[in-house]
């Protein structure tokens, strides 16, 4: 949920369609933490499967709201 009290991918129809893609897990997304992230690259950790690296956006990447 944004500052504003708004769920966020309300602010554009980039934002919505680049959360919702139904193809592949989406590159941006809301977090447990109700923060919006970006996952950014991929590493090799201990476990079978490589981990996502994410950082935080405080703007929309699309429309800047």
């Amino acid at each position: 949920m944004t500052a504003d009290g708004k769920t966020f991918g309300t602010c554009c129809e980039l934002l919505k369609d680049a959360m919702s893609d139904q193809d592949f897990e989406p590159l941006i997304s809301v977090g447990d933490d109700g923060i919006l992230y970006i996952s950014v690259g991929m590493i090799d950790a201990e476990e079978d499967e490589p981990s996502m690296v994410e950082y935080p956006l405080y703007h929309c990447p699309f429309c800047g709201t």
